[in-house]
Formats: structure tokens, C-alpha cells, sequence
């Protein structure tokens, strides 16, 4: 008998599978633990466009290499937090393909890319039953699919996922023709890589996701600030609260905005592995997407690391965070850790105080937007009328929200005179006032000793 917890209803073995889960506060289609992810990464296969991938993923399948490749590992390390990676692929070209008369199908390599070219079909007539053909498809010498099929079609060659097959008009006659064993390589994939910036804009516009990153690319790759503006123009002008993290140096002080996370050094992991910003940034971003308001990733230990990469002096630390800047530090234990969990807004005014520094406060406030937006959109435009008992249901609603953020510790001290649901100007108009305090978490401690 199976068991266990399920993530999607796709079990093969019988058995009770339960989750144990919290009160939801969103949707059902949340953001949390979603981050896209943009790497600059030629994997030559895979769809061009989006991919969502996450820890069961089947990686060689959907970009050509496993997540333990090196081309994997900003995937890799971003899933260390991340539930989902959203995967902007800009894959074009051409697609591999077997040109042979003798072949009862027509076979392409199901994505356009050179790494097609590495796949190869074999046809075998079973030698104790000749009206039996397995057909096995190779990725270079690793078998990725077999099918038994027979020769007089009851049981067809059907797709998988590296290859698209099709039929040819004299399958039958050709099925019988067959003997023996034979081997066909594909060719002709070529690679191409499209406009990166254009299917970010895309999938930023049209997907849910809480985080965004461009970690892959060089800290002085002009993608970064280019995101950095994307995700100012979504948070400000669309109205959706996702966040941006990019690496950048330590010396870069351009961002200076509360949406935008800048990691300047990186780590070592147990393993030997050296990650510079460039990678460590994928993981801040995972890990910033499975975090709520109700915690920060202040002194968080980044998981496997060995060490910080490069591991930095005490005034270096000092000028990086008051640069706005995320490092990672190593603790007299030998953990590696986030130092503070902070953004890089800098520069400070009355409608920006210097806690909007701080993520925790940012995430929170961010979900409070997305969740009054998505309330007002999906249960109240168009079908709630703007007159007092209307605009009791709206508040109601926001009440009842509240109340659930500070029952999981994310604002303190909320009341229910702390919102108001006003008439705006026009008939159709509704104004909301709404104080709260998110909550932050300890971060220094000031003690006096007296000894006597």
C-alpha cells in the first residue's frame, strides 16, 4: 500500500495520498514558489517560448540536458527554494529529421535545436514473433523511449517525448518489409537563438509567478537593468506585485528600487562547486518566492555551501548592505548565510521610509495588493452595486483577509476600523483606505551587561 503527501493527482500505486496544509490566503493558482527565470542558457532543444520545471521535471526531455548538466544550474539552484521554475527558452531553428524510403513513418525530433541531431531510432523485428517491432529511440547511448508495436497496426508507433512521428501512406506494406534491425539517425537541427527580451516581456505579461530573474547572465550584461524596468512596469503600471533579482557588482548602486533584489558576491559548495552572483542569484530568487511576509531570509542558510564566494571583509559587508545589497556571509558555526534579506531601494522618502529596504515588508504589502485586486476583479466588478450594502461586502471580505495574515503573523495591531471603503467620485468608483503593520523580524540585538 502507497501513501504520502501529492502534488498532482498523477499516483500509480493505490493508496491514501493527504496533504496537511494551512487555511489558503490566495488563489487557487498562487504565485508562491513560482520564479521565471531567464539564463541566457543555449540548451539547442526544448520549446521555444516558456517551460515550467520543477524538482520531478523530467529535464533531458524538456531541455535536452538532467539537472544535475552544468548548463542545469542556474535551474538547479533556484529550485532549492523555488516550488516551479518558468524557463524562458528562446529555442528556434530547425528541427532534426530521418529521411528514409524504407521507414514506415515520417520521424522529427519533437524540438528544433542540434541536440536533435543526437537522437537515433532503432527498428527491431522480434526474432521469435515477426509480427512484433520494438522500436527504441536513443539519446546519444542512453535509451529514452521503447514501444512494441505490431506490423498489422493494431498497436501503432505513437510519439514520445523526443520525437513526433506520422505514418506514412504505405505503412502497412512497409512494416512487413522490415527485418532484422535497423538504425536511423536524425539530422538536419539546427539551432537558433531568438529575442530573449521579448518572450520575458511576453510570459512576465501573460503567467503567474511571484519572482523573476535574469541569474545566468554577466553582471554587466544589460538584461539586468532592462528587468529591473520590466518589473517596475509591472508592479506600477499592470498593478502585479512581482519582485526582481539580478547579480551585479559591488560597487553598483543603479537600482534603487524597493522591486528589485541585487546579489553581489556568491558561494562554494560542498561539493567544490563555485558559484559566483551571477548563479547565487537564482537561488535568492527560489527562495524568495516560497517566502511570505510572515518570515524573513535574514541569516537563512544557503543550502550545500561550504563557503561564501568571495568571502567578504567586515566593511565590505557594511558597503554592500548600505549599498542595498544582498551577500552571502559564513557564521562562526561554518553556515553560509544571507546577511539580510533586503532590496536595493536606497534612497529614502516620506512615501518610501527606510523599511521598504527590507523584503519581508515588501512581500507582505505585495500580497495584500495582488489579493485586493484579484477580490475586487473576480468577485465585485460588474457584479456588486456601488451603494453602502455593496461596499460592506468589499470590506467584509478585506476584514476577513486581514484577520488571516495576522492570525499567521505577517501585520500586527489590525482592527477593523483600519479600513475604509468609501464612494469615490464617479457612481462606479470605490476609494480604500488601509493602514496596516507588517511584522519584521528580529534582526539586532543591543544588550548591556553589568557585572557587579
Amino acid at each position: 500500500m502507497a501513501g504520502g503527501i501529492w502534488k498532482a493527482q498523477n499516483k500509480v500505486r493505490p493508496g491514501a495520498y493527504i496533504n496537511t496544509v494551512g487555511v489558503a490566503q490566495g488563489k487557487t493558482d498562487t504565485a508562491a514558489g513560482r520564479v521565471m527565470l531567464a539564463n541566457g542558457v543555449d540548451y539547442s532543444w526544448g520549446a521555444n517560448g516558456t517551460i515550467q520545471l520543477s524538482g520531478d521535471s523530467d529535464f533531458q526531455a524538456l531541455i535536452g540536458v538532467g539537472i544535475a548538466d552544468p548548463k542545469a544550474i542556474t535551474i538547479r539552484e533556484a529550485l532549492k527554494g523555488a516550488l516551479t521554475v518558468i524557463l524562458i527558452n528562446a529555442n528556434k531553428g530547425t528541427k532534426a529529421t530521418v529521411t528514409d524510403d524504407a521507414l514506415p513513418w515520417s520521424i522529427t525530433a519533437k524540438y528544433a535545436g542540434i541536440r536533435g541531431n543526437d537522437l537515433t531510432v532503432s527498428v527491431l523485428k522480434d526474432p521469435a514473433d515477426d509480427a512484433k517491432l520494438t522500436v527504441t529511440t536513443l539519446l546519444g547511448t542512453s535509451v529514452v523511449d521503447e514501444q512494441v508495436i505490431t506490423v498489422d497496426g493494431t498497436t501503432p508507433l505513437v510519439a514520445n517525448d523526443y520525437l513526433d512521428v506520422k505514418a506514412a501512406a504505405d505503412v502497412a506494406t512497409k512494416l512487413k518489409a522490415l527485418t532484422g534491425k535497423t538504425t536511423y539517425k536524425l539530422a538536419g537541427g539546427t539551432s537558433e537563438v531568438g529575442d530573449v527580451t521579448q518572450l520575458l516581456s511576453e510570459a512576465m505579461e501573460s503567467m503567474t509567478y511571484s519572482v523573476v530573474t535574469t541569474a545566468g547572465y554577466a553582471v554587466d550584461n544589460e538584461i539586468h537593468p532592462l528587468l529591473a524596468t520590466m518589473v517596475k512596469r509591472m508592479r506600477e503600471d499592470e498593478g502585479y506585485k512581482v519582485t526582481g533579482v539580478v547579480p551585479c557588482d559591488p560597487t553598483d548602486k543603479q537600482f534603487n528600487y524597493e522591486g528589485v533584489s541585487a546579489v553581489a558576491n556568491g558561494v562554494t559548495l560542498l561539493d567544490g562547486t563555485v558559484l559566483d552572483s551571477t548563479i547565487a542569484a537564482a537561488y535568492i530568487a527560489g527562495a524568495s518566492s516560497a517566502t511570505d511576509g510572515s518570515t524573513s531570509l535574514t541569516y537563512s542558510i544557503y543550502p550545500d555551501a561550504a563557503d561564501a564566494n568571495p568571502r567578504l571583509s567586515n566593511s565590505a559587508i557594511i558597503d554592500n548592505l548600505q549599498a542595498g545589497h544582498i551577500v552571502f556571509t559564513v557564521k562562526r558555526d561554518g553556515d553560509v548565510v544571507i546577511e539580510q534579506d533586503i532590496n536595493s531601494l536606497t534612497q529614502f522618502t516620506a512615501d518610501k521610509p527606510n523599511y521598504f529596504a527590507k523584503n519581508q515588508v515588501i512581500r507582505t504589502a505585495d500580497d495584500i495588493a495582488n489579493m485586493v485586486q484579484e477580490t475586487f476583479e473576480d468577485q465585485f466588478v460588474g457584479q456588486i452595486n456601488n451603494n453602502a450594502t455593496g461596499r460592506d461586502l468589499f470590506k467584509a471580505s478585506l476584514v476577513s483577509y486581514l484577520t488571516g495574515l495576522q492570525d499567521s503573523n505577517m501585520i500586527q495591531n489590525f482592527v477593523e476600523d483600519d479600513i475604509e471603503v468609501l464612494a469615490g467620485n464617479d457612481k462606479d468608483a470605490v476609494v480604500v483606505n488601509l493602514a496596516v503593520q507588517p511584522n519584521e523580524a528580529m534582526e539586532k540585538l543591543y544588550m548591556t551587561i553589568t557585572v557587579k
